[in-house]
Protein backbone atom coordinates (compact mmCIF):
# COMPACT_ATOMS: atom_id res chain seq x y z
CA UNK A 1 0.00 0.00 0.00
CA UNK A 2 1.03 3.57 -0.67
CA UNK A 3 0.01 6.64 0.57
CA UNK A 4 -0.02 10.05 -1.42
CA UNK A 5 -0.67 13.91 -0.47
CA UNK A 6 -1.52 16.02 -3.96
CA UNK A 7 -1.29 19.44 -3.50
CA UNK A 8 -1.25 22.20 -6.44
CA UNK A 9 -1.32 25.70 -6.96
CA UNK A 10 0.32 27.56 -3.94
CA UNK A 11 0.78 30.68 -5.16
CA UNK A 12 3.58 31.77 -2.37
CA UNK A 13 3.01 35.70 -2.84
CA UNK A 14 -1.02 35.15 -2.94
CA UNK A 15 -1.66 32.61 0.10
CA UNK A 16 -3.50 32.48 3.73
CA UNK A 17 -0.36 31.87 6.28
CA UNK A 18 -3.14 30.42 8.48
CA UNK A 19 -3.94 27.90 5.51
CA UNK A 20 -0.46 27.64 5.13
CA UNK A 21 0.59 26.86 8.27
CA UNK A 22 -2.48 24.56 8.74
CA UNK A 23 -1.46 22.38 5.54
CA UNK A 24 2.14 22.15 6.86
CA UNK A 25 0.88 20.41 9.60
CA UNK A 26 -2.19 18.32 8.35
CA UNK A 27 0.65 16.84 5.96
CA UNK A 28 2.95 16.00 8.74
CA UNK A 29 0.10 14.33 10.76
CA UNK A 30 -0.41 12.51 7.55
CA UNK A 31 2.82 11.53 7.22
CA UNK A 32 2.27 9.78 3.35
CA UNK A 33 4.77 8.47 1.59
CA UNK A 34 5.32 10.98 -1.09
CA UNK A 35 3.63 14.34 -1.25
CA UNK A 36 3.01 15.50 -4.94
CA UNK A 37 2.59 18.87 -6.03
CA UNK A 38 1.85 19.79 -9.34
CA UNK A 39 2.85 23.34 -9.97
CA UNK A 40 2.83 26.89 -9.42
CA UNK A 41 4.41 27.47 -6.34
CA UNK A 42 4.58 31.01 -6.65
CA UNK A 43 2.26 34.41 -7.93
CA UNK A 44 4.65 35.98 -10.09
CA UNK A 45 7.97 34.04 -10.22
CA UNK A 46 9.67 36.38 -7.38
CA UNK A 47 12.83 35.26 -6.04
CA UNK A 48 10.90 36.17 -2.47
CA UNK A 49 8.06 33.92 -3.40
CA UNK A 50 10.12 30.84 -4.17
CA UNK A 51 12.13 31.43 -1.14
CA UNK A 52 8.77 31.33 0.70
CA UNK A 53 8.27 28.06 -1.42
CA UNK A 54 11.56 26.54 -0.73
CA UNK A 55 10.74 26.69 2.95
CA UNK A 56 7.92 24.91 2.78
CA UNK A 57 8.79 22.07 0.75
CA UNK A 58 11.45 22.05 3.41
CA UNK A 59 9.06 21.63 6.70
CA UNK A 60 7.60 18.60 4.77
CA UNK A 61 8.51 15.27 6.38
CA UNK A 62 7.97 13.40 3.56
CA UNK A 63 9.32 12.92 0.42
CA UNK A 64 7.80 15.03 -2.12
CA UNK A 65 7.91 15.21 -6.08
CA UNK A 66 6.61 18.56 -7.83
CA UNK A 67 6.40 19.96 -11.30
CA UNK A 68 6.62 23.62 -12.23
CA UNK A 69 3.12 25.95 -13.51
CA UNK A 70 2.61 28.67 -15.91
CA UNK A 71 3.04 30.88 -12.90
CA UNK A 72 6.38 29.95 -12.07
CA UNK A 73 8.18 31.74 -15.32
CA UNK A 74 9.08 35.24 -14.76
CA UNK A 75 6.14 37.97 -15.63
CA UNK A 76 8.89 40.60 -15.52
CA UNK A 77 12.10 39.49 -16.75
CA UNK A 78 11.62 38.95 -20.38
CA UNK A 79 15.22 37.51 -21.19
CA UNK A 80 14.80 35.24 -18.68
CA UNK A 81 11.15 34.15 -19.92
CA UNK A 82 12.54 33.50 -23.39
CA UNK A 83 15.74 32.19 -22.50
CA UNK A 84 16.42 30.48 -18.92
CA UNK A 85 12.54 29.94 -17.84
CA UNK A 86 13.05 27.61 -15.72
CA UNK A 87 16.36 29.22 -13.78
CA UNK A 88 14.78 30.51 -10.53
CA UNK A 89 12.55 27.12 -10.43
CA UNK A 90 15.52 25.07 -10.56
CA UNK A 91 17.63 27.25 -7.97
CA UNK A 92 14.78 27.15 -5.61
CA UNK A 93 12.87 24.02 -5.78
CA UNK A 94 14.13 21.24 -8.09
CA UNK A 95 16.80 20.93 -11.00
CA UNK A 96 14.34 18.39 -13.06
CA UNK A 97 11.46 19.82 -14.72
CA UNK A 98 9.98 16.36 -15.70
CA UNK A 99 11.12 14.91 -12.63
CA UNK A 100 11.01 10.67 -12.37
CA UNK A 101 10.00 8.63 -8.50
CA UNK A 102 10.05 5.00 -8.54
CA UNK A 103 9.83 2.47 -5.44
CA UNK A 104 8.89 -0.97 -5.52
CA UNK A 105 5.45 -0.29 -5.94
CA UNK A 106 4.70 2.83 -8.15
CA UNK A 107 6.10 5.08 -10.79
CA UNK A 108 5.44 8.74 -10.84
CA UNK A 109 6.23 10.91 -13.99
CA UNK A 110 5.88 14.99 -14.58
CA UNK A 111 5.19 16.79 -17.66
CA UNK A 112 6.14 20.26 -17.92
CA UNK A 113 3.15 21.51 -19.60
CA UNK A 114 3.55 25.28 -18.89
CA UNK A 115 4.72 27.32 -21.75
CA UNK A 116 7.16 30.68 -22.01
CA UNK A 117 5.75 31.61 -24.56
CA UNK A 118 1.93 30.74 -27.35
CA UNK A 119 0.74 32.10 -30.11
CA UNK A 120 -2.20 34.33 -28.64
CA UNK A 121 -2.50 36.59 -26.34
CA UNK A 122 -3.03 34.11 -23.09
CA UNK A 123 0.08 32.68 -22.66
CA UNK A 124 -1.38 31.03 -19.35
CA UNK A 125 -2.66 27.80 -21.08
CA UNK A 126 -0.31 24.68 -21.09
CA UNK A 127 0.75 22.59 -23.77
CA UNK A 128 2.10 18.84 -24.41
CA UNK A 129 4.39 18.51 -27.08
CA UNK A 130 4.89 15.38 -29.40
CA UNK A 131 8.33 14.84 -27.86
CA UNK A 132 7.18 14.99 -24.78
CA UNK A 133 4.34 12.52 -25.85
CA UNK A 134 7.43 10.43 -27.39
CA UNK A 135 9.66 10.64 -23.90
CA UNK A 136 7.12 10.21 -21.58
CA UNK A 137 5.49 6.73 -23.78
CA UNK A 138 9.15 5.57 -23.56
CA UNK A 139 9.79 5.95 -20.33
CA UNK A 140 6.42 4.09 -19.21
CA UNK A 141 7.24 1.24 -21.22
CA UNK A 142 10.30 0.63 -19.15
CA UNK A 143 8.21 0.40 -16.03
CA UNK A 144 7.40 -3.28 -14.52
CA UNK A 145 3.80 -4.00 -15.19
CA UNK A 146 2.75 -4.82 -11.65
CA UNK A 147 3.85 -0.94 -10.65
CA UNK A 148 1.19 1.68 -10.42
CA UNK A 149 2.13 4.07 -12.54
CA UNK A 150 1.25 8.34 -12.32
CA UNK A 151 1.51 10.99 -14.33
CA UNK A 152 1.87 14.50 -13.08
CA UNK A 153 1.48 18.07 -14.87
CA UNK A 154 0.11 21.32 -14.22
CA UNK A 155 -2.51 22.01 -16.65
CA UNK A 156 -5.77 19.40 -16.74
CA UNK A 157 -6.08 16.53 -18.93
CA UNK A 158 -9.85 16.74 -18.88
CA UNK A 159 -12.42 19.34 -18.33
CA UNK A 160 -14.67 19.23 -15.63
CA UNK A 161 -18.01 16.93 -15.67
CA UNK A 162 -20.29 19.96 -15.23
CA UNK A 163 -18.48 22.27 -17.53
CA UNK A 164 -17.16 20.31 -20.95
CA UNK A 165 -16.05 23.58 -22.56
CA UNK A 166 -13.06 24.17 -20.16
CA UNK A 167 -9.68 24.85 -22.05
CA UNK A 168 -7.28 21.44 -21.13
CA UNK A 169 -3.88 21.28 -21.72
CA UNK A 170 -2.80 20.82 -25.61
CA UNK A 171 -2.67 17.81 -26.90
CA UNK A 172 -4.62 16.43 -24.66
CA UNK A 173 -6.33 13.89 -26.68
CA UNK A 174 -2.64 12.35 -27.90
CA UNK A 175 -1.37 12.65 -24.39
CA UNK A 176 -4.46 10.18 -22.82
CA UNK A 177 -4.56 7.74 -25.57
CA UNK A 178 -1.27 7.43 -24.98
CA UNK A 179 -1.66 7.11 -21.10
CA UNK A 180 -4.31 4.55 -21.13
CA UNK A 181 -1.90 2.46 -23.65
CA UNK A 182 1.30 2.40 -21.21
CA UNK A 183 -1.60 1.36 -18.35
CA UNK A 184 -1.32 4.85 -16.56
CA UNK A 185 -3.89 4.44 -13.28
CA UNK A 186 -3.42 7.99 -12.44
CA UNK A 187 -3.03 11.77 -13.66
CA UNK A 188 -2.55 14.30 -11.47
CA UNK A 189 -2.63 18.16 -12.44
CA UNK A 190 -3.81 21.58 -10.87
CA UNK A 191 -4.13 25.09 -12.57
CA UNK A 192 -8.08 25.78 -12.30
CA UNK A 193 -8.40 26.19 -8.60
CA UNK A 194 -10.75 23.43 -8.95
CA UNK A 195 -11.55 19.66 -7.53
CA UNK A 196 -12.92 17.10 -9.51
CA UNK A 197 -12.66 13.29 -10.44
CA UNK A 198 -13.23 11.45 -14.18
CA UNK A 199 -12.64 7.71 -14.39
CA UNK A 200 -12.01 6.87 -18.36
CA UNK A 201 -13.13 4.06 -19.68
CA UNK A 202 -10.64 1.67 -20.71
CA UNK A 203 -10.50 1.81 -24.58
CA UNK A 204 -11.62 -1.19 -27.16
CA UNK A 205 -8.31 -3.50 -27.78
CA UNK A 206 -5.75 -1.44 -29.64
CA UNK A 207 -2.85 -3.14 -31.37
CA UNK A 208 -0.76 -0.43 -30.09
CA UNK A 209 -1.23 -0.89 -26.44
CA UNK A 210 1.82 -1.37 -24.91
CA UNK A 211 0.79 -4.17 -22.12
CA UNK A 212 -2.95 -5.20 -22.83
CA UNK A 213 -5.13 -5.05 -19.89
CA UNK A 214 -7.15 -7.66 -18.35
CA UNK A 215 -11.18 -7.20 -18.08
CA UNK A 216 -11.79 -5.76 -14.88
CA UNK A 217 -8.01 -3.86 -14.80
CA UNK A 218 -8.53 -0.56 -13.05
CA UNK A 219 -9.58 2.06 -15.57
CA UNK A 220 -7.61 5.52 -15.87
CA UNK A 221 -8.62 8.32 -13.32
CA UNK A 222 -8.18 11.81 -13.65
CA UNK A 223 -7.55 13.65 -10.75
CA UNK A 224 -7.88 18.00 -10.33
CA UNK A 225 -6.98 19.49 -7.22
CA UNK A 226 -8.05 22.87 -5.94
CA UNK A 227 -5.78 25.13 -4.64
CA UNK A 228 -4.00 24.49 -1.72
CA UNK A 229 -3.18 27.67 0.20
CA UNK A 230 -3.62 30.69 -2.18
CA UNK A 231 -6.12 33.51 -1.99
CA UNK A 232 -7.15 33.49 -5.14
CA UNK A 233 -10.32 30.77 -5.01
CA UNK A 234 -12.53 30.28 -7.61
CA UNK A 235 -15.91 29.25 -5.59
CA UNK A 236 -14.34 26.42 -3.81
CA UNK A 237 -12.30 26.57 -0.76
CA UNK A 238 -8.52 25.37 -0.14
CA UNK A 239 -8.26 21.97 -0.13
CA UNK A 240 -5.60 18.98 -1.38
CA UNK A 241 -6.13 14.99 -1.96
CA UNK A 242 -5.23 12.37 0.32
CA UNK A 243 -4.40 9.29 -2.46
CA UNK A 244 -4.31 5.33 -0.72
CA UNK A 245 -3.35 2.94 -3.25
CA UNK A 246 -4.07 -0.63 -2.65
CA UNK A 247 -3.70 -3.50 -4.40
CA UNK A 248 -3.63 -1.62 -8.11
CA UNK A 249 -6.72 0.87 -7.02
CA UNK A 250 -6.56 4.32 -5.45
CA UNK A 251 -8.96 5.31 -3.27
CA UNK A 252 -9.28 9.33 -3.46
CA UNK A 253 -9.77 11.59 -0.03
CA UNK A 254 -10.32 15.40 -0.47
CA UNK A 255 -9.06 17.58 2.48
CA UNK A 256 -10.58 20.60 2.78
CA UNK A 257 -10.00 24.31 4.55
CA UNK A 258 -12.76 24.68 7.14
CA UNK A 259 -11.57 28.12 8.17
CA UNK A 260 -9.85 26.77 11.45
CA UNK A 261 -7.95 23.81 10.12
CA UNK A 262 -8.13 20.56 7.13
CA UNK A 263 -10.75 18.37 7.09
CA UNK A 264 -12.28 15.31 4.99
CA UNK A 265 -14.81 15.88 2.60
CA UNK A 266 -15.45 13.20 0.52
CA UNK A 267 -14.16 9.82 -0.11
CA UNK A 268 -14.03 8.48 -3.71
CA UNK A 269 -13.88 5.37 -4.85
CA UNK A 270 -13.69 5.11 -8.84
CA UNK A 271 -14.78 1.79 -9.30
CA UNK A 272 -18.34 3.34 -7.64
CA UNK A 273 -18.29 6.17 -10.27
CA UNK A 274 -20.04 6.56 -13.26
CA UNK A 275 -17.34 6.08 -16.10
CA UNK A 276 -17.16 8.83 -18.59
CA UNK A 277 -15.95 7.60 -21.89
CA UNK A 278 -13.28 10.14 -22.21
CA UNK A 279 -11.78 8.97 -25.55
CA UNK A 280 -13.13 9.25 -28.89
Amino acid sequence: MRTIAHISDLHFGRVDDRVVEALVDDLNAFAPDLVIISGDFTQRAKKREFCDAKAFVGRLQAPWFAVPGNHDISFHHLFQRFFDPWRRYRRYIHREVEPVFEDDEIFVIGINTARRVALEFDWSHGRISEDQIVRTARRLARVPDHKFKIVVGHHPFLPPPYAPDTRVVGRSDEAMRMFERHGVRLALAGHLHRGYLRVVEPAAVDPRRAAPRAAGDAPLVVVQTASATSTRLRDEPNAYQRIQIEDGKPMIRARVWTGTGFDDAITVDPDTTQQLRAMA
